[in-house]
């Protein structure tokens, strides 16, 4: 480790004091050595490297330029995933369950706008109930409640969502 940064300082103090001997391509490409980096340039010159040592700063000469920091600066972010905000509903609403189609399992999320008395059924396709899944008076919010169709066959069901006067029926289909 000692080893290592002597031989990173002593990178530095060339690149600081003579940029022009170093800088003798017209570029060099990005590597990579450790956690810092920098671009030195001039008219004719493009110097971009990486160090190991938490240096910030600039270094110049009448030919030259010099700027030394942290890849973050060329760092892009990368988005790789979005929470949403559990945002209180204004309204009520029956989303569509998920996974469909499903086996045997499915959610079912709904909101809630205001405090009250919630039922949600399943029926089958000739309008017969299956299962209540909700009966209950329920705070103003997001919820879930899962399906589970272990005992009943393929096919499409219903699902009817009930508060207050909202009504809503989504379509789910079970594949075994």
């Amino acid at each position: 480790m000692i080893k290592r940064k002597l031989i990173i300082k002593v990178i530095m103090i060339m690149l600081i004091l003579s940029p022009q001997i170093i800088l003798s391509q017209n570029h060099m490409p990005y590597g990579v050595t450790g956690s810092g980096g920098g671009k030195l340039s001039s008219s004719t010159n493009i110097l971009e490297f990486t160090i190991g040592e938490s240096v910030v700063g600039k270094c110049s000469n009448p030919t030259n330029l010099g700027v030394m920091g942290f890849w973050s600066v060329y760092q892009q972010d990368v988005l790789t995933s979005v929470e949403e905000e559990e945002l209180l509903p204004v309204q009520y609403k029956l989303e569509q369950n998920y996974p469909n189609p499903f086996n045997p399992v499915t959610t079912i999320r709904y909101a809630v706008s205001e405090k009250s008395r919630v039922i949600i059924k399943v029926y089958n396709i000739a309008g017969e109930e299956i299962v209540t899944l909700v009966n209950e008076e329920k705070d103003r919010g997001w919820y879930e409640v899962k399906f589970r169709a272990e005992e009943i066959s393929s096919g499409i069901y219903l699902c009817r969502m009930q508060a207050g006067n909202y009504v809503s029926i989504k379509k789910m289909m079970l594949l075994k």
